[in-house]
């Protein structure tokens, strides 16, 4: 592809906010085919930022379909897969997934919400890993300077928010792909009406959002 991964051109800095959630939003599009678009439900299960390209036009394509699992029929009420080999990329596996080899479209879901983090931080969850305990404080203390002052407060509430949700620990608790993109659009939408009329230059994020990482 010609603009390489999400995983490089987040390494280079050069994305602006509202790119990069036009980027998620066409991801998020992408699963939500995946899992009700289709005959049967896909299960992509190799969901990191390199496997995620970028066309001349920055438009996202999934790519790394190799481990990827049909499941029963999106009409018909979906059952968990049991697998017994677990594989992915660790960091990116669903708990469940990683404990008992569980797999839904709602593992999908927990990938993608570890890849919308590494897009507000600007920097891979194995960087973050590296730097130290990166869950007990603030995820706003961690975001890309490259954006931090191009994000708008009612936009990040909404991005934070349906990010939290795609990393619940409980699957039945995360949401679908379909209403994930639905949230991006609501935050990309904010973001561009705060731009109309902000005349003060840079936002200012006073939240303080911590990551609940629960553990069994």
């Amino acid at each position: 592809m010609p603009n390489g991964s999400l995983y490089e051109c987040l390494q280079r800095g050069e994305l602006s906010w509202k790119k990069r959630l036009e980027i998620c939003i066409g991801v998020a599009r992408g699963l939500h085919y995946l899992h009700a678009g289709a005959k049967r439900t896909i299960i992509h299960r190799y969901i990191n930022p390199n496997n995620i390209l970028l066309d001349h036009n920055m438009h996202p394509k999934l790519a790394g379909f190799g481990l990827g699992v049909k499941g029963a029929h999106f009409t018909s009420r979906p059952k968990p897969i049991q697998l017994e080999n677990v594989k992915g990329t660790i960091g990116y596996i669903a708990p469940e997934h990683l404990k008992d080899g569980t797999l839904t479209d709602k593992c999908d879901v927990y990938s993608f919400g570890v890849i919308l983090l590494e897009v507000a931080w600007g920097r891979t969850l194995f960087d973050m890993t590296s730097s130290g305990n990166y869950l007990e404080k603030p995820v706003e203390e961690d975001i890309d300077p490259n954006i931090k002052g191009q994000i708008a407060t009612k936009c990040w509430q909404v991005f934070i928010d349906i990010t939290q949700r795609c990393l619940k620990h409980e699957a039945d608790e995360r949401p679908t792909m379909g209403e994930v993109d639905l949230e991006l659009g609501h935050a990309l939408l904010l973001q561009e009406q705060a731009d109309i009329s902000n005349t003060d230059g840079e936002y200012i994020l006073l939240s303080k959002t911590i990551i609940n990482q629960c553990k069994d």
